[in-house]
């Protein structure tokens, strides 16, 4: 099974594929995930809006193609107190689930405290201790972590990087693994 994880933004979007053994169900979770893919999906922020959810959509779209992922993971929009980044998270969102939706592909949705609690077993942990989970769970598959950037059509940038977002969307795909593996 490949589970595709997405940390939502309009500026940036972090993605992240690991590949779950299929036999994960029934058995003990040895956290043997293999990392597939990960990095994130930018648009330039003097772009209209409009202009920018298309490319959010072609660069996700291109992704969807290439790896076929079986479920998607997103993580749930958190209400601070800046509406404005809420309503543009919203809309990338929107743009995310509508792909997921015509291609009939599930989704799942974790806030970021309940992400943070199942990579670094606190539900207030910081990026240090969430990198670090996810480096702990990815174990094998470490060695995919240099730095590449390949620029795409449409304007945007899927950059191959061990970023926050990129980190972020892994941690979020693998806390679906660990509540599949609990259940």
């Amino acid at each position: 099974m490949i589970i595709l994880g997405i940390d939502p933004g309009t500026a940036t979007t972090g993605y992240g594929l690991i590949k779950v053994p299929d036999d994960l169900l029934g058995r003990k979770f040895d956290y043997d995930l293999e990392l597939v893919d990960y990095g994130f999906i930018s648009t330039p922020k003097d772009t209209l809006m409009e202009k920018r959810l298309v490319m959010l959509h072609h660069d996700l779209e291109k992704l969807l193609d290439q790896f076929k992922p079986d479920l998607i993971v997103i993580e749930m929009l958190f209400f601070g107190s800046n509406t404005r980044t809420a309503i543009a998270v919203g809309q990338a969102r929107g743009v995310m689930m509508l792909s997921a939706g015509m291609r009939n592909i599930p989704i799942h949705e974790y806030t970021g405290p309940q992400v943070k609690l199942m990579i670094a077993g606190s539900g207030r942990a910081d990026k240090k201790q969430v990198h670090e989970g996810v480096r702990k769970f990815l174990g094998k598959s470490g060695k995919k972590t240099r730095e590449l950037v390949q620029p795409m059509v449409g304007g945007a940038r899927r950059n191959k990087k061990f970023s926050d977002d990129a980190t972020d969307a892994l941690a979020i795909a693998i806390t679906h693994v660990l509540k599949l593996a609990a259940a």
